[in-house]
This record gives structure tokens, sequence and C-alpha cells, in this order.
């Protein structure tokens, strides 16, 4: 199955959006490498995530999940869980959620 989001359009959507409203805040070191983990799959796999990509991204972000906290922990775990669930064709909610706790 190939998966297909628009992280980064929705990302910088997202990031435009907080900018202006409020002073930057710091993202912990695992939101950011997740982000780019995701960015650089989505970039080097043209923009849909074949099965073994996807597979890899979610093994990736999983470890990663273990060294984050709270309600980052939770929406990396998600995405992650969500690459590899063959009842979820759209990452675009789970996109959201990345988004909107670590921008």
């Amino acid at each position: 199955m190939i998966k297909s989001t628009s992280f980064a359009a929705a990302l910088s959507a997202a990031a435009l959006l907080f900018l202006p409203a409020a002073p930057a805040h710091a993202q912990s070191p695992q939101c950011a490498r997740a982000i780019e983990l995701i960015n650089v799959a989505i970039d080097t796999s043209g923009g849909s995530l074949d099965q073994a990509t996807a597979t890899a991204l979610s093994g990736r972000l999983s470890g990663l999940a273990d060294l984050a906290q709270g309600a980052e922990r939770d929406a990396i775990t998600a995405y992650a869980a969500a690459l590899v669930d063959d009842n979820v064709a759209d990452l675009n909610p789970y996109t959201d959620e990345l988004n909107r706790v670590c921008a």
C-alpha cells in the first residue's frame, strides 16, 4: 500500500499560522527529528511512501518516540503506527496532530 501525505506543505502552513500570533517556542529535539525524518522519507520517495519506506520510517519514529514525553510521544507513536497500519489510507489526521503538538 502506498500512503500519501502532504506533511511538508501542512507543516509550512501550520508554521505560518503560528508565527504572527505568538512568540516562537522551541521544539523538542524529538519533534524536530521526527519532522526531519518524515520530510526526508517523503522527499526521497517522491511524495508517497511505499511499504518499505513506510516500514523503515515507522521503526525510526518508534525509537524516537521512546525518547519523547507526553503529547509529543503520543503523536509520534500514533504517526509511526499509522504508517504500517493497513487500515490507514490517509495520513493527514496523523500529520495534523503531529503538527499541532510539535509546532
